[in-house]
């Protein structure tokens, strides 16, 4: 895939002006999120979690992570395939915000790029640093993250920190494997900026206080990241990518997109910006 994408000129590493960050407060109906999180909670209680408290998903995750955590991970991957997330990944009103912060005349969203996210409490290696979703979705050069909570994130719990001041251009990454508890590496990849350089974003953190229905939309040049959850609540989340559907880059490909991480082609385009590839 990477030779079919345009080579970008030397200036490629500059982002566009434009707005990085949109807070939308309640842009999702209630009655949708309320219905997502109850779907979990039904998944949960099939898997064995043992029912409880209508709308209690941090104790029935509590349950199920102490009986055998291969079953959550069934719920983790299920949730993603049920009528009600793809309901709320293409929700008019998130769609319309979508639109009016691309421009695009028509969005493009690959279903495969929506995620769905539990960050649970007191997992120290769910931490997710410092990056910029660019490295990540290589879809076109303008591309905007809406990320939604469905319970409340904030400092407390861990949520999305941004540093819209330190967002003027691509910074540099370290492509490493994922690592589990024990520290044995995963399948897939990540692509944190530069070790060196998080001091100078910590200083510049700004959390994100969000509620369920909240959206937060931002450019994928945005620095943020979704820090270590001290608890006692999860988090649970939903990210969907949009675009614009007739940029000349996705054209040019025939709107083919990754099926693992899109670092290959991050590096193909911009090797200057790899600063360490993990390769064992």
């Amino acid at each position: 895939m990477t030779d079919t994408l345009p080579r970008p000129s030397s200036d490629s590493a500059r982002p566009p002006a434009g707005e990085l960050l949109r807070i939308a407060p309640k842009l999702l109906p209630a009655a949708l999120v309320d219905e997502a999180v109850a779907t979990l909670c039904d998944m949960l209680d099939a898997m064995g979690a043992g029912g409880g408290e209508p709308g209690d998903i941090d104790g029935r995750v509590d349950r199920l992570r102490g009986q055998e955590r291969r079953r959550l991970g069934a719920v983790y991957d299920g949730f993603r395939e049920t009528l009600v997330f793809q309901r709320v990944v293409t929700a008019p009103e998130l769609t319309a915000a979508a639109q009016a912060m691309t421009g695009a005349r028509r969005l493009h969203s690959p279903f495969q790029h929506a995620v769905f996210r539990m960050d649970l409490a007191g997992e120290h290696w769910r931490g997710f640093g410092w990056h910029q979703d660019y490295p990540y979705n290589m879809l076109s050069g303008a591309y905007v993250t809406a990320w939604t909570p469905l319970t409340p994130s904030g400092a407390a719990n861990g949520g999305v920190e941004a540093a819209p001041a330190l967002s003027d251009q691509i910074h540099p990454v370290e492509i490493r494997y994922k690592r589990d508890a024990a520290g044995n590496r995963l399948g897939t990849r990540d692509a944190f900026i530069a070790q060196r350089l998080q001091a100078g974003f910590d200083a510049q953190a700004q959390t994100l206080e969000l509620g369920p229905g909240d959206v937060a939309l931002f450019d994928n040049r945005l620095v943020h990241r979704s820090g270590f959850n001290p608890g006692p609540r999860h988090r649970f989340s939903i990210q969907v990518r949009f675009g614009d559907l007739l940029a000349p880059e996705c054209v040019a490909r025939g709107w083919a997109n990754r099926r693992a991480d899109g670092f290959d082609t991050f590096k193909a385009l911009h090797p200057d910006l790899v600063e360490y590839e993990e390769t064992e």
